[in-house]
């Protein structure tokens, strides 16, 4: 409960670590991202989050709507009435009885937590007629109390609804804990593939400019006539087959940057035509991986399992109501009141005050269905609901596990490719170089020295991947265990807060 407590008071759409949302630098159509404005713009322009943002307002208000039932209401009504009827008798002399009536009410009632209902009310009628000689004041104040005993007793009952909501109140910010965590997976798989497609552009841009130095060392040796025509049209070929190569890296950057920009909702004519800059590097943080402590965070921290949990507690308590309404319903009834009458106002509330005259009655009712289908069957449907809750549940946990596995498995074998990676791209540079050595003192050919540039390029391609691929194995380790948004500095709360 200290981590849902926790995540109450920090859930919502309002990103804290930057000053203002939405805010990004752009530099005529060139837009400078680091990953932290990226963040900040996912999370403050992603309509599925103001949508749940929403959707956390509306549970509030289902929750005052709940509490309301328990508020009291007061009640005043004012009437007055007239009515005639012929007079027959002849010891009356009037030719119509004129009768005229005024009464003035006041109640108070409120439904408490134990499922009784009570209040209390003062009623007074004036009653004036062409055929008596005084007006007549009665008056009474009552007090009336209806308690279940059996069916609708107690605050488990009473209060359900409440407790629902408060519960539906916690899962809707897991839901937008968890639609977050979602969202910047994404963001950060978007910004990195970004990051390595410019760094692969760049490899490959160096590799052009080795061709380049290559295809200008072979003109100026074939002028010299140290070297053959055959040489040049090697390294032209190279070249040209290195710009087809950044040609198409090109593109792959233009999509990379249009997949983070739809996530950013970067998608005005206007955003589409500016070209996203990534800031950031790619970097390969060390990370200590232990399986066992990080089911533990998960089972504690992950908001898909927490929702689950919360599934659970509002079943514990629907059961607990389906349970009660197979009670029979046995109430018990009470009221009193004090009746007074008088020809004038002072008389009558004189003689209410005296307490001569008094009335109560208390009594026990009991309804009691012979076959009661509707409710049995309710009960053993909310049985059946825990218990597919429960394997969900379970189900949920092993989903955890497989992914912790998964997850530290990937790490392990992403760290081994990177360290294999960064040593191919040594062992190719030293190549090239002898290389090129050997063929600047005719011991090679420009076959060769082209052959183990492209190789080098490839080289380092392949160590932007692994580097991509680690980085996001490791993001995938902490999605694994919650602990995504902690580890990334990420706090976000509501905005009523």
């Amino acid at each position: 409960m200290g981590h849902a407590k926790k995540r109450a008071a920090v859930i919502g759409i309002v990103l804290m670590f930057c000053a203002a949302a939405g805010k990004v630098f752009a530099d005529g159509n060139v837009l400078r991202l680091s990953v932290d404005e990226c963040i900040e713009q996912a999370l403050t322009r992603n309509l599925n989050l103001e949508y749940s943002r929403l959707g956390l307002q509306l549970n509030d208000l289902t929750l005052i709507q709940d509490k309301a039932a328990f508020d009291p209401s007061l009640s005043l009504s004012l009437t007055r009435s007239k009515s005639e009827s012929p007079n027959y008798t002849t010891y009356i002399p009037v030719s119509a009885v004129e009768r005229k009536s005024s009464q003035l009410n006041f109640s108070f009632g409120q439904n408490l937590s134990t499922g009784a209902n009570w209040g209390f009310g003062l009623f007074n009628t004036l009653s004036e007629s062409n055929v008596e000689l005084e007006k007549n004041y009665t008056s009474y104040f009552g007090v009336s109390v209806n308690q279940p005993l059996l069916k609708g007793f107690g605050k488990k009952v009473t209060r359900s609804s409440i407790y629902i909501a408060e519960i539906e109140g916690e899962s809707t910010k897991l839901d937008i804990e968890n639609n977050a965590v979602d969202l910047l997976y994404q963001v950060f798989g978007a910004y990195w593939n970004l990051v390595s497609a410019r760094e692969s552009m760049y490899a490959l841009e160096l590799s052009l400019a080795q061709a380049d130095s290559l295809l200008a060392y072979n003109q100026k040796g074939l002028e010299l006539g140290v070297l053959t025509e055959s040489d040049v049209l090697e390294a032209k070929s190279a070249r040209l087959s290195r710009v087809q190569d950044i040609l198409t890296q090109k593109n792959t950057i233009r999509e990379a940057g249009d997949t983070l920009k739809k996530l950013l909702n970067l998608t005005t004519n206007e955003d589409l035509s500016v070209e996203i800059i990534p800031t950031g590097k790619l970097k390969a943080k060390p990370v200590e991986v232990d399986a066992e402590h990080a089911l533990s965070e998960a089972l504690e921290r992950r908001p898909d399992y927490q929702r689950m949990l919360n599934t659970i507690k509002q079943d514990e308590i629907l059961l607990g109501v389906a349970k009660n309404s197979v009670l029979p319903s046995l109430d018990l009834n009470a009221s009193y009141r004090l009746n007074s009458s008088g020809t004038t106002i002072n008389k009558n509330f004189d003689n209410m005050t005296d307490a001569n005259a008094y009335g109560w009655n208390i009594g026990l009712s009991i309804d009691y269905p012979l076959k009661n289908r509707s409710s049995k069957a309710a009960l053993e449907k909310k049985k059946i609901d825990m218990k597919r809750n429960q394997l969900r549940l379970d189900d949920i946990k092993n989903t955890i596990v497989t992914d912790i596995r998964s997850s530290i498995g990937k790490v392990s074998m992403n760290r081994e490719k990177l360290d294999v990676a960064a040593l191919s791209v040594e062992v190719n540079e030293l190549k090239l170089k002898k290389e090129e050595e050997r063929f600047r003192n005719h011991l090679s050919s420009s076959y060769l020295v082209l052959e183990y540039q492209k190789d080098l390029a490839g080289a380092r391609n392949q160590y932007n991947q692994a580097l991509r691929d680690y980085t996001m194995a490791v993001l995938e380790y902490q999605r694994s265990k919650g602990t995504l948004l902690n580890d990334m500095n990420v706090t976000i709360i509501s905005r009523s807060n």
